[in-house]
């Protein structure tokens, strides 16, 4: 799930010194610092690069994000604006938010705060049932690293505090209790039993044919530096399955996925493992991505902009195949 508000590195256009649409400093250094939803709430201001509004500002997550996405391609920016300046005690009622942008050079009272939407939350995962337990006797999960089926297709707001406080104390009693695997409740009910006819799709990972063109701008040059390989498989990410995506840009994701594991080798140290470990949670989301042919909730398929029912509460499982 994207959060349409992180706060882009670059310079506020002022809505009385200079034109909002004025481009980005590039020696500002900035945190990619999340702006809560709730400045919107409290009136603050969507506005394209012409300073122009073009969204509903209350809109879920997923339709404000497609339409920053779509608004910065047709205007040809890498970012929008958040205009908190008509916002009443803005420092005691966001007192955080106010630091941040404070330590950045930033004042919400004068400034338009430069934004663009931004990876937050992964709503797959490790499935479970409703008590944390796997597929995997013994092991058990919960929290952001758990997929229970509570989210659904757009994660709600806070939820994470869900995750951890409900089903943290629903693992403990399960393993208190002598639970020894599985049950088909929620998100497991696609892998154990399936007794609501609700099934699951197995996938793995394929490159498939990259399109002419589009995975040679995204070739990795010849190096094991994990910076680099770390930052490659951000931008492949980022770009080709952000937002909005589509089959081919999966596809030259995928490649570009491969060629990073292949460079990477064996980890050597927690660097290494930790990019082995995003290599495999960004394979197991390609793969995902390219199999749910539809759009629902934050899964934006351009090459399939509608639902199809018979993808309704179903999980797709896929990964990179184990040797």
């Amino acid at each position: 799930q994207f959060h349409p508000t992180a706060l882009h590195p670059g310079a506020p256009g002022h809505p009385h010194k200079c034109e909002p649409s004025s481009p980005s400093h590039p020696n500002r250094a900035a945190p990619r610092l999340l702006l809560s939803e709730a400045l919107r709430g409290h009136g603050a201001l969507l506005r394209d690069a012409e300073g122009e509004r073009f969204v509903d500002e209350l809109a879920p997550r997923d339709l404000i994000s497609r339409a920053m996405v779509e608004r910065m391609v047709t205007q040809g920016t890498d970012h929008l604006w958040l205009d908190a300046t008509g916002l009443v005690h803005f420092a005691e009622r966001f007192p955080a938010i106010a630091g941040a942008l404070s330590a950045t050079g930033l004042d919400p009272a004068s400034d338009w705060l430069p934004i663009a939407p931004a990876a937050h939350y992964l709503s797959g995962g490790v499935v479970t049932d409703l008590d944390g337990a796997t597929s995997l006797p013994g092991l058990w999960a919960c929290g952001e690293v758990a997929c229970t089926g509570v989210h659904g297709a757009n994660r709600l707001a806070s939820n994470s505090l869900l995750e951890g406080l409900v089903f943290g104390g629903r693992v403990v009693d399960a393993i208190a209790a002598g639970r020894l695997g599985a049950l088909p409740t929620g998100a497991m009910r696609a892998v154990v039993g399936a007794p609501s006819g609700i099934a699951g799709a197995s996938v793995s990972a394929s490159a498939g044919d990259a399109p002419v063109g589009m995975s040679s701008a995204l070739a990795l040059p010849p190096t094991s530096d994990i910076p680099v390989l770390r930052s490659s498989l951000q931008g492949a990410m980022t770009n080709l399955a952000g937002v909005v995506r589509d089959a081919k840009a999966l596809a030259v994701a995928t490649e570009v996925v491969d060629e990073v594991r292949i460079s990477l080798g064996s980890p050597k140290d927690r660097s290494s493992w930790e990019l082995l470990n995003l290599v495999s949670v960004a394979g197991a989301l390609l793969v995902s991505a390219a199999a749910r042919t539809e759009t629902r909730g934050s899964h934006t398929r351009s090459d399939f902009p509608t639902r199809d029912p018979a993808l309704l509460i179903r999980l797709v499982h896929g990964g990179h195949p184990q040797n």
